[in-house]
This record gives C-alpha cells, sequence and structure tokens, in this order.
C-alpha cells in the first residue's frame, strides 16, 4: 500500500509544470501563439508561433514540430481545441489550415501535411505547382499511432482512425477507418461526443 501512495505522489509531483515549461509558455506566447489554460508544453520544434492556437488542458508529448510552410501571414492557422492529446513525435506541415476539435487523441508518429506537389512532368520537382486544402478533425477522434492525413481529409465527429493508415479521403461521424489507403471497417450505432469527466 505504501508503495501505490508513493506511486502516486511521485506522479502528481511529475505532472507539476516545471519552470523550464513555463518560460517556453511565455517566449511562444510572446511570440504570438496562444496557449490555453492548464495546457502541458514540452519540448517542442515551432516554425511561426504565431500560427498555434492549444484550447485548454491539452496534454502534448516532447518532439512535435508544429511546421506553417508557407510565408508570414496573419494567424492562427492551426488550431486546436480543448483537451487534445498530441503523442510523442507528431508533425504538422500545414500551409493552408487544420483544425482539431474538442476531446481529440493523436497518437504518436501522426503526420499531417495539407499540401501537395502537383505533376508537371516538364518542371522538376522542386518547381511543381503546390496544391492546398484544410484538413479538419471533428470532435471526440481518435487516430492511432503513425497514422498519415493528407490535404482536404474532413475526419468527422467520434470517429476512430487505426494505427498506420494513410487518410486520402474525408471519413463521416462515428466510423472506424484503417489501412493504405484508408477504407471504412465499422460504423458505429452512436458516437460519444461528450468529454467524460
Amino acid at each position: 500500500m505504501t508503495a501505490v501512495l508513493f506511486q502516486k505522489l511521485c506522479r502528481r509531483i511529475a505532472l507539476v509544470e516545471s519552470p523550464v515549461r513555463r518560460l517556453r509558455k511565455l517566449a511562444l506566447r510572446l511570440r504570438g501563439a496562444r496557449i490555453g489554460r492548464g495546457t502541458q508544453l514540452p519540448r517542442t520544434l515551432v516554425t511561426w508561433p504565431h500560427q498555434i492556437q492549444l484550447g485548454r488542458d491539452c496534454v502534448l508529448q516532447p518532439d512535435i514540430f508544429f511546421n506553417y510552410s508557407h510565408y508570414w501571414k496573419p494567424g492562427p492557422s492551426m488550431i486546436f481545441g480543448d483537451r487534445v492529446f498530441i503523442g510523442r513525435g507528431c508533425e504538422f506541415n500545414i500551409r493552408e489550415r487544420l483544425e482539431v476539435g474538442d476531446d481529440c487523441l493523436i497518437a504518436s508518429g501522426c503526420t499531417f501535411v495539407d499540401t501537395n506537389h502537383g505533376r508537371d512532368h516538364g518542371s522538376s520537382m522542386n518547381a511543381q505547382p503546390l496544391e492546398s486544402a484544410a484538413i479538419t478533425l471533428g470532435r471526440n477522434v481518435w487516430l492511432g499511432a503513425q497514422c498519415v492525413v493528407l490535404k482536404g481529409v474532413h475526419i468527422g465527429d467520434g470517429a476512430i482512425i487505426g494505427a498506420g493508415s494513410v487518410l486520402t479521403k474525408s471519413v463521416p461521424a462515428g466510423e472506424m477507418w484503417a489501412g493504405v489507403p484508408a477504407r471504412r471497417i465499422q460504423a458505429f450505432t452512436t458516437t460519444a461526443s461528450t468529454h467524460v469527466t
């Protein structure tokens, strides 16, 4: 019993926001980032902090890359709702827009890319025209580890995406998709779109 209490105490201490994390949040806020109350912000890489908006009580793990891959413009272009979880090593390559609803779970290693190179055979790959379209995740969406979400994809409320999936098409609310490219595996009769406390 004493060992369990000690472990719980150690976990509580680990969750207390360190002075380094507070300074990191302050530095990003001074550069334009909007970070909600209670959001945990570990070591991340952000190209344009004013393009980030994180809601309240979000949990982020280390080594996340927020890459706004275009010239300077007013932001934010990457908008995350409240109570969003983002796993270790996720990458957001956004040129147009990304919106993530409340209570979403984004597992480790997921990649979001809202831009695609064109296919002009007369030009080099570096000179291809770019095609961009916004990505949106509804409320209460769960993405398994190592998912790739490509331009123009909308994932509806309560959807579940299997680990390692590549999403090239939009996913209706309350469905489970998986595969490369991802396709529907199951539809749920009800979707839970409320946060349980």
